[in-house]
């Protein structure tokens, strides 16, 4: 997987509440940067539309700065549906990031009790959304639901699976980490703490920062040692909610 958007723009900007276009370029216009999309049908994305006004739908968000194009996925991974329905959303959702020329999707874990599922049982899910990731040329970006280590030792696992060459993508990169602050704080862990397993990520692959706003994001770049060289070297992509 290739980075993309290396030392060239400032924090991007989360777009998850309903709105048209229109109302989406304008935001990104005036912040551009990492874009992350939630599909949705009341949303600037949803699977929807079909493939000439994605592409126009892209173009226009380009044209207004977003770079990189992140979508989010309409489920979770331990969404309370089977698991057939979680992987077949998610495909769909990979399907439209290479329809809008999207380079990550953003996948979040639920909650920390995973809705029932057992660990082993999430951990295969996720290994074979990372390889239907890998035939679309995306990358994906795991969302902890709580502690930030709890995707760690999720792609620790897809790490080592990789290297015995039973999960069969292109580049262990094809998954990552988006970091949301709001979640590992209100789970009881200091921002330091996170940072100091979040930036191990960082140094494997580009990693979505999330969760915050532009006063949390300026906290953390005055007090965590090393994120905003990471941000400018664009291993760190923070996308704001404004």
């Amino acid at each position: 997987m290739q980075e993309t958007g290396v030392g060239r723009q400032g924090p991007g900007t989360v777009l998850d509440t309903p709105q048209d276009l229109a109302a989406a370029v304008a935001v990104v216009r005036a912040h551009p940067g990492p874009v992350e999309v939630t599909i949705g049908a009341n949303r600037p994305v949803g699977s929807h539309m079909g493939s000439v006004v994605r592409r126009q739908v892209a173009q226009q968000l380009r044209e207004a700065g977003a770079a990189p194009l992140l979508l989010r996925a309409p489920v979770a991974v331990d969404e309370d549906i089977p698991d057939e329905g979680v992987i077949a959303a998610v495909d769909d959702a990979l399907g439209l990031c290479r329809g809008v020329g999207a380079e990550m999707l953003v996948l979040a874990l639920g909650g920390v009790s995973h809705r029932g599922r057992q660990r082993q049982r999430l951990y295969s899910m996720l290994a074979a959304l990372a390889e239907a990731a890998s035939d679309h040329g995306v990358r994906l970006m795991v969302q902890n639901s709580s502690v930030a280590e709890e995707v760690l030792m999720l792609l620790a696992l897809l790490d080592r699976e990789h290297q015995q060459g039973t999960l069969d993508v292109t580049s262990p990169h094809v998954t990552s980490m988006a970091w949301d602050v709001s979640r590992s704080r209100a789970a009881g862990q200091p921002d330091d703490d996170a940072w100091h397993h979040v930036r191990r990520v960082a140094d494997r692959a580009q990693v979505v920062v999330r969760g915050l706003d532009e006063r949390d994001e300026e906290v953390l770049r005055r007090s965590l040692p090393g994120y905003r060289e990471q941000c400018a070297r664009g291993r760190i992509l923070p996308v704001l909610t404004r």
